[in-house]
């Protein structure tokens, strides 16, 4: 029946259409077509060579039901080990499965396998199939095994995401799952399954699973994430030295920082306050002097372009071992660019300005929050005002210090405030401070008049 020609007594046929097997009703037929109507009442146009099997009876309905149980009784391997090693036709596997004379059923039971069994034998035209080796069988079973071991792996997890438990894999994935998901993971798709399960939303399982303990933590995680995919730490670099020999300068800077700054980047010098001439330093850290265009460091540096700040943490842009290196730290020589500015002692008028590459001195490293209460205005103005004993003044010369603030005011009065945006003497500035309680919530500390403050009460 699968090679004999068209004749009055045909009624059904069975063709392949789309690589799906499907029968119909024959209604005409031509020289290399037949117009066939399906189960569904549906009419196609069939192409002759797509035409597998013909036949009067069964029913189509009845052939595929019968032969679909049947063909979940052929064993693949014995099928595998019957079939020759060249192309055969599936009514030639079956004759050699079953019997030389294997029935309309049976030859669509074997027809039906093999097309349900690319991993062991793959199509080679109208009916016509080729073994695969034996090498590419056992690849396939290994990987068609490691599917289902995922699928009952997939399960497993669901069932416990709807009993509220999350699962260490799923945990470890959680924001990758909920910001940017591989679809085709197995933790991604156990969330989707447990979510379809319990009718509960991603996040709102998540969090009853456990996998959410506390608000801080997801959204900073979430900020990591989406920010810093790769992780916020850097990979093992030596620290440049700088490729110049610098100048010693002949000054003793001093940096003034909050007490969190770790990366000083700035420092004050001053020198002749005894003179007609005094000379202001400022002198800029220069880590750049040990960087090469392209180079690793550079690299890094140009991916992450800043330090992000945040209240109570930071992630810089270079390795902590340049940072120390470059960071003009107390006690040593570190190289900077500085700007020496000369000004008239009695107006406050610039005289002369020169740059240069050099080696600066740190004398200290101030903390201004440390200073709040020691370097008031009066201990400032008055030379002959002094703090009560016990009260540590600050390592920078107190003279220089006087006349870092009288310029101060002299560029306010002049109106060559420095900022960009003056920022008006009645609005006070406001600093805030923030922590988490482990698994617990984030909380706000008050807002702070003074920008030195050395700590804040937490809200009541």
């Amino acid at each position: 029946m699968g090679d004999g020609a068209w004749d009055n007594l045909c009624m059904y046929a069975l063709f392949e259409e789309a690589g799906k097997l499907l029968t119909g009703r024959v209604l005409s037929e031509a020289e290399a077509s037949a117009q066939i109507e399906l189960e569904t009442g549906k009419r196609v146009k069939v192409k002759s060579a797509q035409v597998l099997i013909k036949f009067d009876q069964p029913s189509p309905v009845d052939l595929m039901r019968e032969s679909g149980a049947l063909s979940q009784t052929i064993e693949l391997e014995l099928a595998w080990e019957f079939a020759p090693v060249e192309e055969f036709g599936f009514a030639d596997l079956a004759r050699e499965y079953f019997s030389a004379q294997a029935s309309l059923g049976q030859q669509t039971a074997i027809l039906l396998r093999l097309f349900e069994a690319p991993h062991y034998f793959r199509r080679a035209g109208r009916g016509r199939f080729k073994k695969a080796p034996a090498e590419v069988v056992q690849q396939a079973l290994l990987a068609i095994e490691k599917k289902q071991q995922q699928l009952a792996q997939i399960d497993a997890w669901a069932r416990q995401l709807g009993e509220g438990q999350c699962p260490p894999q799923v945990l470890a994935q959680l924001y990758k799952i909920l910001f940017k998901p591989d679809k085709n993971a197995p933790e991604y798709k156990a969330v989707v399954q447990a979510a379809r399960a319990t009718q509960l939303a991603p996040l709102t399982l998540l969090q009853r699973a456990g996998a959410i303990t506390s608000a801080y933590q997801f959204h900073w995680q979430r900020f990591l994430f989406e920010n810093f995919p790769k992780g916020t730490q850097f990979p093992a670099l030596p620290a440049p030295m700088a490729s110049d020999v610098l100048p010693l300068a002949s000054v003793q800077a001093y940096s003034i920082d909050d007490s969190q700054t770790t990366e000083i980047d700035d420092a004050l010098s001053v020198q002749g306050l005894d003179t007609s001439h005094i000379t202001l330093g400022i002198h800029i850290a220069a880590p750049g002097l040990a960087l090469q265009p392209g180079d690793a460091i550079d690299q890094l540096a140009r991916q992450r372009l800043s330090t992000v700040y945040m209240p109570g943490h930071k992630i810089t842009m270079l390795p902590d071992t340049l940072v120390q290196h470059y960071t003009l730290q107390e006690g040593r020589a570190c190289p900077a660019l500085s700007l020496y500015v000369q000004f008239d002692a009695q107006t406050l008028a610039i005289t002369d300005t020169h740059t240069c590459l050099e080696q600066v001195p740190i004398a200290a490293n101030l903390r201004h929050d440390q200073l709040d209460e020691v370097v008031t205005p009066q201990w400032l103005d008055d030379p002959s005002f002094s703090h009560p004993p016990g009260v540590t003044e600050p390592a920078m010369p107190r003279a220089q210090l006087a006349f870092l603030h009288r310029m101060a005011q002299h560029l306010k009065a002049s109106g060559r405030w420095c900022a960009a945006s003056p920022r008006p003497s009645t609005v006070p500035t406001t600093t805030f401070a923030w922590w988490a309680r482990p698994m617990g919530p984030l909380e706000a500390t008050r807002p702070c008049t003074s920008a030195c403050a050395n700590a804040a009460q937490p809200w009541t």
